[in-house]
């Protein structure tokens, strides 16, 4: 069995976890606060990645690096880590997990549009074809005014999703600049403890000690922490490196076809036939998203002459 085909076998087994570690989420976000659920979920994450990379895989920070590269860590640390997984509990509470999913894969469209300021890369006529094609679906998706509520929590999910679509041109920028010599892994576990960090204290500042009923709830606070958190990077970080980046982008959208399979079956949610269209169309337009081939200057010059 050939590496690529290993690396798509392992980021859909971790994908599936992921979907389900949703489904847990919002299970136990019953009886416990978002704020709870984040902190402590963190907490533990923090702790496994520590443990993997320092003592397991012995691996240490390397000397001299620059200022720039510690700005950039502390960046992809306070948006990943902090503001999106403070803002995620949040939004899965006050929202069906399919809409949650649904709502957070246009992450690859924000991190295009972005990419535009930050890296001054300009996107395809294939990748804002496909682009205009999931903001379509979601104009079929929400056919039903939003409630209060969902309003809230739609809000929660842009917070969080412009913040790592930030994270994902800044860890690109950072690539750039150190020529791709800084491990991953590294790079994933200082911006976790460092992001981490200010979740936590601000947990056990306002929620100490945590709200936790029982051991059910525990359990789906490591399960969040060690499979949403710490397997999902470290695994994410090894694919990487045997699979193009759109096609884990790809793979990742899947996401909302696992998800939305276990809440109608665990959780009974019900899906109206204009959201499985519109979850189809956001599938298609991330697909094309991923297509860098066609200028944007050329479909201008076609249509001026």
């Amino acid at each position: 069995m050939n590496s690529r085909l290993i690396a798509v076998i392992q980021t859909l087994i971790v994908l599936l976890l992921m979907s389900f570690g949703t489904i847990l989420t919002k299970i136990v976000l019953a009886s416990i606060p978002p704020l709870t659920f984040a902190w402590t979920s963190i907490a533990v994450g923090m702790v496994v990645m520590a443990v993997y990379t320092f003592i397991i895989r012995k691996e240490r920070v390397p000397k001299g690096i620059g200022k720039q590269v510690w700005w950039f860590i502390i960046a992809i640390g306070l948006c990943n880590f902090t503001i999106s997984r403070m803002t995620r509990p949040i939004a899965i509470e006050r929202l069906p997990v399919v809409t949650n999913t649904y709502v957070g894969n246009f992450i690859g469209i924000v991190t295009m549009v972005m990419s535009i300021f930050i890296l001054k890369e300009i996107p395809s006529i294939i990748q804002v074809f496909g682009a205009a094609i999931a903001i379509v679906g979601i104009t079929i998706y929400f056919d039903d005014p939003l409630q209060s509520t969902e309003i809230i929590g739609i809000l929660m999910i842009i917070i969080g999703i412009v913040a790592v679509a930030y994270t994902n041109n800044i860890a690109r920028k950072l690539a750039i600049v150190t020529e791709n010599q800084l491990s991953n892994n590294i790079v994933s576990t200082i911006a976790l403890l460092i992001g981490g960090s200010i979740a936590v204290v601000i947990g056990l500042i306002f929620d100490f000690p945590p709200k936790v009923p029982d051991l059910k709830s525990w359990g789906i606070i490591l399960y969040a922490g060690v499979i949403n958190i710490s397997i999902g990077l470290t695994v994410w970080n090894h694919i990487l490196r045997a699979l193009r980046s759109y096609e884990a982008s790809i793979l990742g959208a899947t996401t909302i076809i696992w998800t939305s399979l276990m809440a109608i079956w665990i959780l009974h949610e019900q899906l109206d036939a204009n959201q499985w269209v519109g979850m189809g169309l956001l599938l298609f337009g991330l697909i094309l998203v991923q297509v860098r081939k066609g200028k944007l200057s050329d479909l201008h010059r076609f249509i001026k002459s």
